[in-house]
């Protein structure tokens, strides 16, 4: 399965950095074979998407870190 790491808008908070505890899920689930992992900790946050699927926001906050990943125009609606 492919990952494609996201590009960071906004670093976490210091105290929120870290590995991520692995008690979160992703985001957003699919039914292809692309991950898109948080470009601070690797989290994924985007599992298992086609190259037909997307999302509805430019941005989001990775549940393990706080980082603000931002996806590539290609995966937004």
């Amino acid at each position: 399965m492919p990952s494609i790491v996201l590009n960071l808008t906004e670093a976490p908070a210091e105290a929120a950095a870290g590995e991520p505890d692995g008690s979160s899920g992703p985001l957003f689930r699919g039914n292809g074979d692309i991950d898109y992992v948080c470009g601070n900790c690797g989290f994924v946050i985007v599992s298992g998407f086609s190259a037909n699927q997307h999302v509805i926001s430019d941005t989001a906050a990775c549940p393990a870190c706080g980082a603000t990943n931002e996806f590539p125009p290609n995966l937004r609606a």
